[in-house]
């Protein structure tokens, strides 16, 4: 149900901003006999495979392998990213053949960047950013549920370099400082995470869309007020994306 739930709740911020854009659009466009000029699009749609580690890296030596949520699933990622906003899903059950184990995140992230360099070929830029995000994970047989959100807020680095006009490179690591609390409950701890994906985008390559090839890693600690929850996600996904609007 978890699965489920946060995938409709993914599915309505997407749907309310791609509403949204066709407003604008609207606008924008109105006048049809303007002069026609190549189309700019602002937004993307990425899907891909993410394998997942999900490890107990508290002191409680009772929490160990079955009795514990520890997992390693393959997991189905789609994310959403227009200029200051990014929103993604990381998830899968036993729909798609894990068994007996489920892990689910939704985050949307804002941000902000300022340029060092900005070059045409050659950009060095440093992003800030804030993320609320929600982890979900269950396992058959193990009666406890782990399910944080957490806020957080990151900066770092990101090297842009555009070879060719219909090809670009990007790389960037990022570093994140937050706090999590568990939902329903009062208590909660901190969380801290480091995030880099390195993307390679070929400009108008299909019917003048821009194609993306992306790998993310995401390693995520959870230091929650007591010994239960204390664990570390480590995610390594490879997406596909494309240029929507």
């Amino acid at each position: 149900m978890i699965f489920f739930r946060l995938i409709f709740q993914a599915a309505l911020l997407i749907l309310l901003h791609f509403v949204l854009g066709l407003s604008l659009q609207a606008q924008m466009f109105s006048v049809q006999d303007e002069e026609k000029e190549d189309r700019v699009f602002s937004s993307s749609v990425h899907i891909g495979y993410s394998a997942v580690t999900f490890e107990y890296i508290g002191d409680s030596p009772a929490i160990t392998g079955d009795q514990s949520l520890e997992m390693s699933p393959s997991l189905l990622h789609i994310q959403y990213n227009t200029p200051g906003v990014r929103i993604h899903l990381i998830g899968g059950n036993t729909i798609i053949g894990n068994e007996n184990e489920s892990l689910v995140r939704l985050g949307v992230e804002l941000g902000a960047q300022s340029y060092l360099l900005r070059k045409k070929r050659l950009q060095f830029i440093i992003p800030f950013r804030v993320e609320t995000a929600i982890t979900a994970a269950t396992k058959e047989g193990y009666g406890q549920r782990f399910y944080q959100t957490a806020f957080s807020g990151g900066f770092g680095g990101i090297i842009a370099m555009r070879p060719a006009d219909f090809f670009s490179i990007y790389t960037e690591a990022t570093k994140w400082y937050g706090f999590s609390n568990s939902a329903g409950n009062f208590f909660g701890g901190n969380t801290d995470q480091f995030k880099t994906k390195t993307t390679i985008h070929f400009n108008r390559l299909l019917r003048g869309r821009g194609v993306y090839f992306s790998y993310e890693t995401l390693q995520q600690d959870f230091n929650i007020d007591g010994m239960d929850f204390d664990y570390r996600s480590v995610v390594s996904l490879f997406s596909i994306g494309i240029d929507i609007q």
